[in-house]
């Protein structure tokens, strides 16, 4: 039997802002990586090419890989890219609130959202963020539900009625509806649906009791909103990529990363769960790295094209933010913890006229035109030109030598808008730009650490984007990391993590139970365990939170019997978010129940938050005599996927296989003759001293001096300091 009949492949995709990459894998733990020049205009198309340009390597066609793939995934940027583009290929919405709260997602809560530290610092100039739904088709309607759930004003039926006709008036083709306190009786919600539904069958609906179940209604309504303005351009694209798929013989399902860390099956995943997903793919493979090595805590640094971003895994795995930002909007939709600033190979190098001082970034070049070297009509110099300019990227091996870079034209704009402008030397300019989108990157990254209280010394660093590796050792020198791991495919790595991701849902319903005046010694600060009755508090606080988590695990139930799983193969993790009585804001706190029955079962999830409490803002931080409130429960679904990955054997240190020559480079202020190695021909044990160039078909590693990089068992480079 032919072995492209016996071998079974998987294929991972992920768009970036400036590359769709592409990671084909097989059963024995071999990979090929592929890249395509993103077109956000027809992501159909980069998704394609990608697979062909990594099936390349393969010496197959498309057709000769796709009908013997078990597993293809896709990570997106449609939902973000409409958000960005200002609503460019998003329809026309309207969106039904409580009468007097019409005003409430044009308002906002934070006038700063998703502005760079720049602009933001400048709060009073900063405008806005654009509605996405403007305000003649935000419509209010007559009811009122109350914080415990209780109808204290009716809907008002004919006025709905009225209300849906006057959008569909307006020609709308899609209505949103976002009601105060539906998170905790859905009743009016659904009844609006209904009515929708009646009236105008083919207009889409979302309500924000099914969307985002939570608590603080302008994340609500956003969520609900967003969900339903990225909805069909979605549905539409993952259609028109799975009929492809189908067409070309593949016959499994088409599976999509999400920004909660997991996959899921096209036809069943929730459009908000795919914004800002890509990089998450990174956090996924990162997690699956720190385990393979046994650490305990590790963090990834993706330098693209366009932006930097930081992920931390922490030793409980994976964090998620309570309310994300997305462009310019915080929503309720569960979204791994990710850091992300303005800076990447494409960010652009500019003097500030004002005071004469070279600035790179947060503007970036993108994939079109794209920096100047490209020869794409780009004009203004960036980070990547500067790299072909100190000789670090090789001109004739870029993308493996499918496109030849423009030194020159690199030289002559930096020279002309950098350079002669600050009377430096050509070469000095260009160094000095790598220093300065280096600094930028090192800063965030010391942000991140000290924000999160991270032990650096303990903790593993991986590098990874098309240009992580190129700066990597210059972006964690003085930060405290004990190794940097380089991956083989690490232009591919979002796309690679992605393929070690699991099938994942979580949700979160806010119940908001609260027990109030719970005994407590004031001299430790803790809870009283030892009289906590759980019969002296309200009975509807219990069923509260024990419906709040039926209505989680049914959710799931549903979701996963559409991916196609028995509950028996199902992993759920639960957790409750809770603060005391009193405070503003909760933490999440892992608990090992899922109903509330007795005395026991309270007194364990008060130890939980208070275990948490402590070792989030210290024992000195605790105030109990507000008692603990639980504002929201949350539940992380999970299938566990099989996983591949072969450690080769030891071959020797001497990396002379992998030799390709010398050439000069410039380092620290003069030219330096570098050793020049070819990433691929690298074997386990080799090991190579700076200065060093390391060239890959998609990526280049530089070594400095006073660095060595070795090769693992896993094909890994590991950095670290001599």
């Amino acid at each position: 039997m032919p072995e492209e009949k016996r071998t079974r492949y998987s294929i991972f995709v992920d768009n970036g802002g400036t590359f769709t990459d592409a990671v084909i894998g097989d059963e024995n733990g071999n990979f090929w990586c592929g890249k395509s020049d993103t077109t956000p205009e027809n992501l159909h198309e980069c998704f394609f090419a990608a697979i062909q340009d990594a099936a390349g390597q393969m010496g197959k066609s498309l057709e000769g890989i796709l009908p013997h793939c078990r597993v293809i995934g896709y990570g997106t940027t449609l939902g973000t890219n409409i958000l960005v583009s200002g609503g460019v290929g998003g329809p026309k919405l309207g969106f039904i609130t409580t009468k007097g709260h019409e005003d409430r997602t044009i308002i906002g809560r934070l006038r700063t959202a998703g502005l760079d530290p720049i602009k933001a610092i400048h709060r009073v100039e900063a405008d806005p963020p654009t509605p996405i739904i403007p305000r003649p088709l935000i419509k209010g309607v007559t009811e009122r539900i109350d914080f415990f759930g209780d109808v204290i004003v009716p809907l008002d039926e004919s006025e709905v009625r009225k209300t849906v006709k006057q959008l569909l008036d307006e020609k709308v083709e899609g209505i949103a509806v976002g009601l105060l306190w539906s998170f905790i009786n859905p009743v009016h919600e659904q009844k609006i649906k209904m009515i929708i539904r009646e009236m105008a069958p083919n207009v889409a609906c979302s309500i924000s009791s099914e969307v985002a179940p939570t608590v603080r209604e302008y994340p609500r309504f956003m969520s609900t909103i967003i969900d339903l303005y990225i909805g069909r351009p979605l549905e539409k694209l993952l259609k028109e990529i799975g009929s492809e798929l189908k067409k070309r013989g593949y016959v499994y399902p088409l599976l999509i990363m999400q920004a909660n860390g997991g996959l899921s099956r096209s036809e069943v995943v929730k459009p908000g769960t795919t914004l800002h997903s890509g990089p998450v793919g990174g956090l996924s493979g990162v997690e699956f790295f720190k385990r393979l090595y046994g650490y305990k805590e590790a963090m990834g640094s993706d330098m693209g094209g366009t932006s930097f971003d930081v992920v931390y895994s922490p030793p409980e795995g994976k964090k998620y933010l309570r309310e994300p930002i997305v462009e310019r909007y915080e929503i309720a939709t569960p979204m791994c913890q990710l850091f992300t600033i303005g800076a990447g190979g494409g960010s652009i190098a500019w003097i500030d006229q004002i005071t004469k001082t070279l600035h790179v970034g947060p503007k970036s070049a993108e994939s079109v035109p794209g920096p100047i070297c490209y020869g794409l009509g780009g004009i203004e110099p960036t980070v990547t030109d500067a790299d072909v300019v100190l000789n670090r990227i090789p001109l004739d091996y870029f993308m493996g030598g499918r496109k030849r870079l423009e030194r020159e034209k690199a030289l002559s704009a930096i020279k002309e808008k950098i350079a002669e402008p600050l009377k430096m030397d050509v070469y000095a300019a260009a160094e000095a730009i790598c220093k300065i989108i280096d600094g930028t990157m090192q800063a965030e990254m010391k942000r991140v650490i000290a924000r999160l209280g991270i032990d650096s010394n303990r903790c593993l660093l991986f590098a990874y984007g098309g240009a992580g590796p190129a700066h990597c050792a210059y972006y964690s020198s003085g930060l405290g990391f004990p190794k940097i791991v380089i991956p083989p495919m690490a232009s591919t790595f979002c796309a690679y993590g992605a393929s070690t991701a699991d099938i994942l849902h979580r949700y979160t319903v806010s119940c908001f139970s609260w027990f109030s005046e719970l005994p407590y010694d004031p001299i430790t600060l803790r809870f009283d365990l030892s009289k906590i009755n759980i019969e002296k508090f309200p009975h509807r606080m219990i069923e509260r939170f024990n419906n709040a988590i039926k209505r989680l695990e049914d959710m799931s139930d549903a979701d996963m019997k559409a991916e196609g799983y028995d509950k028996g193969e199902v992993i759920k993790k639960y957790e409750m978010e809770a603060r005391y009585g009193g405070q503003l804001w909760e933490i999440a706190c892992p608990i090992p129940i899922n109903q509330l029955t007795s005395s026991e079962d309270l007194r364990v999830l008060i130890k939980c938050f208070e275990e948490e409490y402590i070792k989030t803002y210290t024992k000195e931080a605790m105030v109990p005599r507000g008692g603990m409130e639980i504002v929201s429960v949350a539940l992380t679904s999970s299938v566990i996927t099989p996983k591949r990955i072969v450690p080769r054997d030891y071959v020797g240190k001497d990396p002379s296989d992998a030799w390709k020559g010398e050439r000069e480079v410039y380092f620290d202020g003069k030219w330096v003759k570098t050793k020049v190695y070819q990433l691929n021909k690298l074997q386990v044990g080799n090991v190579i001293d700076g200065y060093a160039i390391i060239e890959g078909r998609d990526t280049t590693v530089v070594v400095p001096n006073g660095y060595r990089v070795s090769v693992d068992e896993y094909l890994n480079l590991i950095m670290e300091q001599r």
